[in-house]
């Protein structure tokens, strides 16, 4: 258990939710600056190993010429874009 990413309410794992298929949508076709995107989401997205966070160039103002954390989806997160949508198929 040492290690290992819990959820944040209780141990239960529900489905991801259409808010949180709908985000996983928007970094399959760009990665997006973690800040942009509710935290909870975030912590779902990267437990499960949908999305890992990498440096890039920042797209704000306030940071220009900096890096900050971008999500960019994982092969895992493909598959279940994929899966989720042979569902709504």
């Amino acid at each position: 258990m040492k290690g290992e990413r819990r959820p944040l309410n209780g141990t239960k794992t529900h489905p991801l939710t259409r808010h949180a298929v709908q985000v996983l949508r928007d970094i399959a076709k760009a990665p997006l600056p973690r800040q942009k995107v509710n935290a909870g989401v975030v912590d779902r997205l990267t437990r499960e190993d949908l999305v890992e966070i990498v440096p890039m160039p920042s797209p704000f103002a306030i940071h220009r010429g900096g890096n900050i954390a971008h999500l960019r989806i994982t092969e895992a997160g493909s598959c279940r874009l994929a899966l989720q949508e042979d569902r709504n198929a």
